[in-house]
């Protein structure tokens, strides 16, 4: 094994993004005009928290035999091990480790400042896929299971102040049925190890831990609620003032209250503000606030938070899905956090060109099977993609590949998944909650969700969701016939996928367009005043393929123009997601198909095929030209 996984590994593709990267600053200014770039709301904010991300020094061994416990890698010198890029996918290491399922461990040395001797730290982990445990020391300091969703430990007395301090991380990225996606297959590629950056957080004692913002249009003005909690893990009562600021551009609106929080407690204020003149978030006019709040006693700064957000309001009415008190219409895509071989971690150039170019062929909604990266939900809402997201529930109870070779049934269905569908559920919207771009909560997708734990289980989690945030709209994705799955009576929206298929492209209007323009019409007539949205539709286009059987680049471009000409032939429905933007990869064992997955318009290091054209032309964009 090579002490420097990364030293060699991918060239090509290096070179690749080079030439992408020289260009990306004129495709994106094409798209974008001379637009100004507005900063994340922590890079435009001096805070008081003092935030160490741990990017230096990582280290990586592969646990093929699953030893590394028993021989207690936590606590031995582990400076032999090959130095490694955090965060990145391990499966970007090395070729050989493209697909690799399996343990992986990390090291790095933290040595803390002298400056947060009396305040409390956190270690921050934003996204390791997927069963974590962590060692400080070679104390086991906890665990987390799920890949997609932030988690942290206090580990301020294990740290030792003024010298080095060995973290060790083990990470286990083999999927189980009884984990999300809870199906022993999965489509995508659980790509391994640390996938986004680990901090070290440190605050006062007394801090700011959540701020919650709510935002109703009214008559070109706006109100707005914020929601601020405040621990106090002292043993004394402590009296402050809070700051509230809401700003755009140069105006500011600041307001401040007393706030007494008692030992050892939570303390929720509730501050609301009136805009008389508001500028709303919407696709074409992606405009963003930040609210800052901020803890003080006396002359002293004790914490502060920041967040961006957006004004705008999304309900339905009758069949219709409203933004702003307008209806519109989804013309959306499914977008993998996956760039070809570089996996979730892309250059942000190369996001930034990638987004240009979908908002320019007329995109205005992203879906995605998991809770995407917070990175890309920042991009989200500075171009103004609406976004449906979804928790990883996905093929639960379905046959997967094992079964299909057998005589078996269904997979094994239980309530015991709420648990863990609940709790991703609740920590995605906690953490993701203030982002404008999130219209939609999906509960899952393709599961089945017909039969009467199916049916209770996803009753539960759209109740929760309403629960936990009304202001957007819940639902759940159905794998076949909509009107089979009883859950919907207390979804917001009906959502179906449809694949159907055929030989040649002059077959398509009888086998794909037809069909499905009947099945609209049943489903409206079964939901009446419900807005129905079709979920996904698409299928394979392989680049350089062509000709006039299925495969090729023109067999996908007809497939999908006459699939939207069916749903743009209703009124009723509000419109359609693709599947999907790029060429992905599929899960090591994927069911009767290879590991790569050509349902793009662009294929995995987007180049474009026929069907982006035929995108552009149903969604009302363009292309610039290259």
């Amino acid at each position: 094994m090579k002490k420097n996984f990364s030293a060699q590994a991918h060239s090509f593709y290096k070179q690749k993004i080079l030439i992408l990267v020289l260009i990306s600053t004129f495709l994106y200014g094409f798209a974008s005009g001379n637009k100004k770039q507005v900063p994340s709301a922590i890079d435009d904010h001096q805070s008081v928290r003092e935030i160490r991300v741990l990017t230096d020094n990582w280290k990586f061994q592969l646990d093929v035999n699953d030893i590394g416990e028993k021989e207690h890698w936590f606590a031995k010198d582990l400076s032999d091990w090959g130095s490694v890029t955090v965060p990145q996918a391990w499966n970007c290491y090395e070729d050989a480790l493209f697909q690799y399922e399996g343990i992986g461990w990390y090291t790095t040395n933290i040595k803390p400042d002298d400056s947060i001797a009396k305040k409390k730290t956190e270690i921050v982990f934003g996204r390791v896929m997927y069963y974590s445990k962590v060692w400080l020391n070679g104390e086991f300091i906890g665990e987390n299971i799920g890949g997609y969703l932030p988690f942290s430990f206090d580990i301020t007395k294990y740290l030792k102040r003024g010298q080095e301090n060995k973290l060790v991380v083990r990470v286990d990225n083999r999927p189980r049925i009884g984990w999300l996606p809870a199906a022993e297959q999965i489509e995508w590629i659980q790509y391994g190890g640390i996938l986004e950056a680990v901090k070290l957080v440190s605050t006062s004692q007394t801090y700011i831990d959540d701020l919650i913002i709510s935002t109703v249009p009214d008559k070109g003005g706006a109100s707005i609620h914020c929601m601020i909690n405040i621990a106090n893990e002292t043993a004394i009562e402590t009296e402050m003032d809070l700051n509230i600021g809401i700003s755009l551009h140069s105006d500011i609106k600041n307001k401040s209250v007393k706030v007494k929080c008692k030992p050892n407690e939570n303390t929720k204020v509730n501050v609301d503000f009136t805009l008389e003149h508001a500028e709303l978030w919407s696709p074409d006019t992606p405009v963003l606030y930040t609210a800052t709040a901020c803890l003080t006693k006396g002359d002293s700064k004790i914490d502060d938070l920041t967040n961006r957000f957006g004004i705008r309001q999304i309900k339905v009415e009758g069949t219709s899905i409203l933004l702003n008190g307008k209806p519109i219409i989804i013309k959306g895509t499914h977008r993998y956090d996956a760039y070809d071989r570089l996996g979730p971690n892309p250059p942000e150039k190369l996001l930034r060109e990638e987004l240009a170019l979908m908002k320019s062929v007329g995109i205005n909604t992203i879906r995605v099977h998991y809770p995407a990266s917070p990175e890309l939900l920042n991009l989200y809402d500075e171009y103004g993609f609406m976004m449906m997201e979804e928790i990883p529930l996905n093929w639960w109870g379905q046959k997967n590949h094992k079964e299909l070779q057998s005589i078996g049934g269904r997979a094994e269905q239980s309530l015991d998944i709420l648990d863990q569908a609940k709790s991703t559920l609740t920590k995605m919207i906690s953490r993701d909650k203030n982002h404008p771009c999130i219209i939609i909560w999906s509960m899952a997708n393709e599961c089945v969700t017909d039969n009467e734990v199916g049916t209770k289980v996803m009753r539960e989690l759209l109740r929760l969701t309403k629960s936990l945030d009304p202001t957007r709209l819940a639902t759940f994705v159905s794998a076949g016939n909509p009107t089979k799955d009883l859950g919907f009576d207390e979804a917001d929206i009906v959502c179906f996928n449809k694949y159907v298929s055929c030989d040649h492209i002059n077959q398509i209007d009888s086998v794909a367009y037809m069909p499905l323009a009947k099945d609209l019409a049943l489903y409206r007539s079964y939901f009446g005043n419900k807005p129905i949205v079709m979920s996904e539709f698409g299928r394979q286009g392989i680049k350089n393929i062509h000709g006039d059987v299925s495969y090729s680049e023109e067999y996908q471009a007809a497939y999908i123009e006459s699939m939207w000409k069916a749903l743009r032939e209703n009124p009723t429905i509000s419109g359609g997601i693709l599947w999907t933007w790029a060429d992905y990869f599929h899960e090591l064992h994927f069911a009767l198909t290879t590991s790569y997955a050509p349902y793009g318009v662009v294929t995995g290091d987007r180049k474009p095929k026929k069907s982006l054209e035929a995108l552009a032309r149903m969604y009302g964009g363009s292309i610039p030209n290259r």
